[in-house]
């Protein structure tokens, strides 16, 4: 279906995720979207917006006619990692997104275990002590910027740590991630930006490999790349390939996450007083302030990207097969259909119904150990500095598909 043809089909729609204050709160936008015209193409993003919280469900959960894979996207060869950075092209060939049916089910069952509950929860020792180091770092300044005092720096640590990197090639890792996200929608970048990330994608997949390999030659105890490596069922084990994949997945999903959400949850508590006098009563309520906040003030400005393998209906609209549908998981997480009083910020809701994750095959494998990480890392903020106080409303600076908060002033004892 050519350009011109889908728009024809398609309701006028003014959908600016760049424009100033969207960053602040989209939110009026996205409930008007979702009211008014919840599938619709939106030409500068050379996709479908999908804003109600039912859609959402039925393409995430539709693995037959949907997928991740960038390389079945109708632009891919004008738009995608072939055509803008080769260097992804193997990667993404061989990670979860790609893979479907028995591939992507025998990867996941392989990788599942170093990566449950129980399993990130023996991290928890060393990821406080991480946190714990970073803090006291941050805190001889008096007001600290939470997002790159803290937030920017305790993934890093962590996910240095898990596949012990050496010290100080954390910041290559960081890169590393920028980039990937960034390549998320390539239409959005200006072409003097895609060669700044071509170099740290390649470096950073340089890190990834030289890492693998060394653990291959030097196993370690209790440690998740050596466990990946050794990792088998029936005789089968994970390629070299698949392996680097996954463990840039691990980086690029461990980072971006966990930094977002602690800016946003240190925001939302801080700004609610009466929240901030719930958990020093039941700090174990974090636990639901961060499922809330994943609802109800969602770091993604985009959501995520599924291509149609065939011509579906949905929404009295036609999604022609290769066109790219974005699910607004943060138009859905506020669709009162499914979360009444959406707009309420409510510690004490069931959040069952999430997707912040995604849901069904490809539901996110790092979420566990996000959650760790920010739960361990404000919880330790507000039990250390009770008293807190917000200097200023935090600011973003601009990111084609994150709200990327910037700063975050926070004086951490009473003025």
């Amino acid at each position: 279906m050519s350009l011109e043809a889908t728009k024809q089909n398609s309701p006028a729609v003014s959908f600016n995720p760049q424009a100033p204050g969207y960053d602040a709160n989209p939110y009026p936008v996205l409930d008007e979207l979702r009211t008014k015209t919840p599938l619709v193409y939106w030409e500068q993003g050379r996709g479908w917006l999908l804003s109600r919280y039912e859609d959402a469900i039925a393409v995430l959960r539709d693995a037959k006619r949907f997928t991740p894979n960038k390389d079945m996207w109708e632009f891919a060869s004008v738009l995608g990692n072939v055509a803008m950075i080769p260097e992804l092209t193997e990667l993404s060939r061989t990670g979860l997104f790609a893979l479907s049916g028995t591939d992507h089910a025998r990867v996941r069952k392989l990788v599942s275990p170093a990566l449950t509950p129980r399993a990130i929860e023996r991290l928890k020792p060393d990821v406080q002590a991480l946190i714990d180091e970073v803090i006291d770092e941050a805190a001889v300044k008096g007001t600290i910027n939470v997002v790159s005092d803290l937030a920017d720096r305790i993934p890093a640590r962590v996910i240095g740590s898990m596949l012990k990197i050496p010290k100080g090639r954390e910041t290559l890792f960081q890169r590393f991630t920028e980039a990937s996200i960034k390549n998320f929608l390539p239409g959005m970048l200006r072409a003097e930006e895609v060669e700044g990330l071509r170099t740290d994608i390649r470096e950073g997949i340089a890190l990834v490999r030289e890492t693998i390999e060394d653990r291959r030659k030097n196993p370690l105890p209790d440690d998740i790349l050596t466990t990946l490596i050794q990792t088998e069922e029936q005789g089968d084990r994970l390629s070299t390939n698949e392996l680097l994949s996954l463990v840039a997945a691990l980086i690029v999903g461990g980072f971006e996450t966990t930094v977002h959400l602690i800016g946003f949850t240190t925001y939302n508590v801080l700004q609610r007083p009466e929240l901030r006098a719930q958990l020093k009563t039941e700090p174990e309520l974090l636990k639901n302030v961060i499922e809330e906040v994943l609802r109800f003030d969602n770091f993604g400005k985009i959501g995520v990207a599924r291509y149609a393998l065939e011509d579906v209906e949905l929404s009295g609209q036609t999604i022609k097969k290769g066109q790219m549908v974005l699910i607004m998981l943060n138009s859905a997480l506020r669709d009162e259909t499914v979360f009444p009083k959406a707009d309420t910020f409510d510690v004490r809701r069931n959040t069952n119904a999430s997707i912040a994750f995604g849901h069904g095959v490809h539901y996110c494998l790092g979420a566990n150990l996000a959650r760790l990480e920010v739960q361990l890392a404000v919880g330790t903020l507000l039990q250390r500095y009770p008293d807190m106080q917000l200097v200023s409303p935090p600011t973003f600076a601009p990111h084609p598909v994150i709200r990327r908060m910037e700063t975050l002033e926070v004086a951490l004892r009473a003025q």
